[in-house]
């Protein structure tokens, strides 16, 4: 899994790729923090962390890392 500081976490957020093929929890956590960056741009840094640390405790959802 790549690390917190990857642009891989930021990326995700910004961008609207669809995300079909992930679990249903990793699409969820996705569309709302994609609604609050959108809603406030400043908050980007702290939800890239909260998308990180998602798939840190959650083991389940790894192989969703491959799809952002």
């Amino acid at each position: 899994m790549p690390n917190l500081n990857d642009p891989k976490w930021v990326a995700a957020i910004q961008n609207n790729k669809d995300m079909g093929k992930a679990t249903l929890a990793t699409r969820l956590l996705l569309t709302r923090l994609r609604q609050e960056v959108k809603a406030n741009p400043g908050s980007l840094r702290e939800k890239a962390r909260e998308l990180f640390e998602f798939f840190e405790k959650n083991a389940f959802a790894q192989k969703d890392v491959a799809l952002l």
